[in-house]
């Protein structure tokens, strides 16, 4: 900053009513290279706080027209704020530290030597300096926190878009879902997809990590699939992903595990490529269940993995529940596989009242993993 006299460097103000001892402070400020300033009351002071931004203002405690506490406060508030030093002609610890709590960064007594002045200034320089860096910082940090939050917010609020609205009623059966992510932004997703009123595409995928890049590869596995709405193009299909996956999942030290299935609505057949995921239960009825036993390798393990094609078949009123793995988190007695689900889940009167059941207090308690459930009803 320019002092008056064409001077650079940091601008301090000495309040102090004792003109003799200003001038005093001043010249040995001045003779280490300081631009000081003098006022000699509470009101001067005022006034020339108004239109310079001080560094540093070295102020009695007694001025003859207010304390100097009160300007203590005042200036505590400015942004930015100097860094004040109170010196006084009163040896009272009680006073030194109610002068620090009301943000001074100093106390002395005095008389103050030369080079108790000196080194005061400079200690209270870099004091502030550090301080005015970390309040730069934390505003940057706020800032950039602010911004990824509204980001994370539009991109979590872009990837619910992209699930389809449950639940749906067809000709013949029903399908619904319930998703509750542990974060933000999930590497989980279901999908259902009916290009053809005989047929209905459904999927239940786990991308293996969080955050961004789990949802970049979710999306892309979705819309590979979206293209195998019939029993002849399931396993190219799930190539086709897992082709387009591929470095992606190299990269990033991933894999999916995925359920895709097609459903004939008008004779019940299913037929289904588990790859790795594993989690389902064909319940018949609300007495009984079976398990799907076809099983291949998750999406990105081995390059050339086959993806076997299972078939099953749905009687009226039997249920394929599909769910992915943080529902056992959730509720741990469904890892064991032969553990039938919950009698409430099975007597549900409709498949949302269903997933909903399996997946009841997900959204009222911080979650490791994302929890998704699926299920589809021959009616």
């Amino acid at each position: 900053m320019a002092s008056a006299d064409g001077g650079q460097g940091p601008r301090l103000l000495i309040v102090e009513d004792e003109q003799p001892l200003a001038q005093a402070m001043m010249r040995t400020l001045k003779s280490r290279g300081f631009v000081a300033d003098i006022a000699l009351t509470g009101a001067e002071a005022r006034e020339r706080f108004g239109a310079i931004d001080y560094a540093v203002v070295l102020m009695d405690i007694r001025l003859p027209d207010e304390s100097g506490y009160g300007l203590l406060e005042e200036l505590h508030r400015k942004r930015p704020s100097p860094a004040v030093v109170m010196i006084s002609g009163v040896d009272d610890p009680e006073l030194g530290r109610a002068a620090v709590e009301h943000g001074a960064y100093g106390y002395f007594v005095k008389p103050v030597g030369a080079t108790e002045l000196y080194l005061a200034t400079v200690n209270a320089l870099r004091r502030r300096s550090l301080e005015l860096e970390y309040r730069s910082n934390l505003e940057r940090l706020e800032s950039m926190v602010a911004e990824r939050s509204d980001q994370m917010t539009r991109a979590a609020a872009l990837q619910a878009s992209m699930l389809p609205a449950s639940p749906l009623r067809g000709r013949g059966f029903e399908v619904a879902a319930h998703f509750t992510p542990a974060r933000e932004i999930s590497g989980d997703f279901y999908d259902w997809h009916q290009p053809d009123p005989r047929f209905i595409a459904i999927t239940l995928g786990d991308v293996m990590g969080k955050g961004f890049p789990a949802a970049i590869m979710m999306a892309t596995v979705r819309a590979a699939l979206r293209g195998s709405a019939r029993v002849e193009d399931m396993e190219e299909g799930v190539h086709l992903a897992a082709r387009v996956m591929a470095t992606a999942l190299e990269v990033n030290h991933a894999f999916v595990t995925l359920f895709h299935a097609v459903y004939d609505c008008e004779t019940g057949d299913l037929h289904y490529i588990d790859a790795g995921h594993g989690w389902t239960r064909l319940l018949r009825g609300s007495t009984s269940q079976d398990m799907l036993t076809e099983r291949s390798a998750p999406i990105g393990i081995f390059p050339d993995t086959k993806f076997i094609v299972g078939s099953a078949h749905l009687n009226p009123g039997d249920t394929l529940v599909v769910f992915s793995d943080g529902l056992i988190d959730l509720r741990p007695d469904l890892g064991t596989k032969d553990v039938p689900l919950p009698y409430d889940a099975r007597r549900a009167p409709d498949v949302q009242e269903l997933v909903d059941i399996l997946a009841k207090g997900s959204r009222s308690r911080e979650l490791m993993d994302d929890v998704t459930v699926l299920a589809l009803r021959r009616l």
